[in-house]
């Protein structure tokens, strides 16, 4: 069996136009551009998708000592790891065939461990097989780390806080700070997608998200080690996220009268208790 890929792909659509092969194809007269209303195709604006029939999209489950292919059923959400078409590859009625990789997205450990990727931008991306959705929660795969932004540690390393996030098919993971310092020194990770692997330090099946305006409420059974649980009721508990108005953005690690890095967050109240969500950039010019 070939090498099972499993890092990010890079989406190669654009809105002007398409990225083919070594070839941007511009928006013409007789060309539909994926993702427009008369498109038989997604364009790279469609981040999850629901399947319309049941089908092999390239997902692999492990099944003893090897991968076998797992078939998605009708309804599955799907996020779309990567996009792209080529200039030979076109339909009958002569438009580039928009074609597509599939993971199951953040979900939970367990899950995800027993599954890879074929790393393939292969399967044509038709809204005919697949139903482009947008999360109900949009904090759902987030990763809120606790704090109000990215703290130094020494000259040039950054404060690794506890971290935790809800994922697509309702836990909540959550990681101690010597969790995150394994797998993501320093923070910096904006949101989970299917590459990160990471085993929780704890975790919990959530019973119910609601989403009212910048407020996202997760209930849950038991407490949550790690999390600033508030009891409702015998056997229920909830975390309340509130986003916090403005964006944050501060350099880092000045060299030569320049800076190295950049951190960029917002900022949210977990049931009263400060954390946020933000990307760090190192290495810049």
């Amino acid at each position: 069996m070939n090498k099972i890929l499993r890092s990010a792909l890079v989406a190669t659509a654009s809105v002007a136009g398409l990225f083919l092969a070594g070839t941007t194809v511009s928006a013409q007269a007789k060309t539909v551009l994926p993702g427009s209303a008369k498109s038989a195709y997604w364009g790279n604006q469609t981040s999850y998708v629901r399947l319309k029939k049941t089908m092999d999209v390239g997902i692999l489950k492990k099944s003893g000592k090897t991968y076998r292919p797992l078939i998605k059923k009708k309804g599955s959400l799907l996020a779309v790891q990567g996009m792209g078409g080529a200039a030979n590859d076109k339909d009958q009625a002569g438009n580039i065939v928009i074609r597509a990789a599939f993971s199951s997205g953040a979900v939970h450990y367990n899950r995800q461990k027993n599954l890879n990727y074929q790393g393939k931008i292969s399967i044509p991306f038709t809204k005919a097989n697949f139903k482009s959705v947008k999360l109900k929660a949009p904090d759902r795969t987030l990763l809120f780390q606790k704090g109000t932004g990215f703290k130094t540690n020494g000259k040039y390393t950054l404060k690794t806080p506890s971290a935790f996030y809800l994922t697509l098919d309702n836990y909540l993971q959550v990681y101690s700070a010597s969790a995150m310092k394994k797998v993501a020194p320093g923070g910096g990770v904006y949101q989970m997608t299917a590459n990160e692997l990471w085993k929780p330090t704890y975790s919990a099946k959530v019973s119910k998200v609601t989403v009212k305006g910048a407020k996202t409420t997760i209930d849950y059974k038991k407490p949550i080690k790690g999390l600033p649980n508030k009891k409702v009721a015998k056997n229920h508990y909830r975390l309340t996220i509130q986003k916090l108005k403005g964006k944050h953005t501060q350099r880092f690690f000045p060299v030569d009268d320049t800076y190295d890095a950049q951190g960029t967050w917002t900022n949210y109240k977990v049931n009263g208790k400060r954390y946020f969500v933000g990307r760090f950039n190192q290495g810049l010019d």
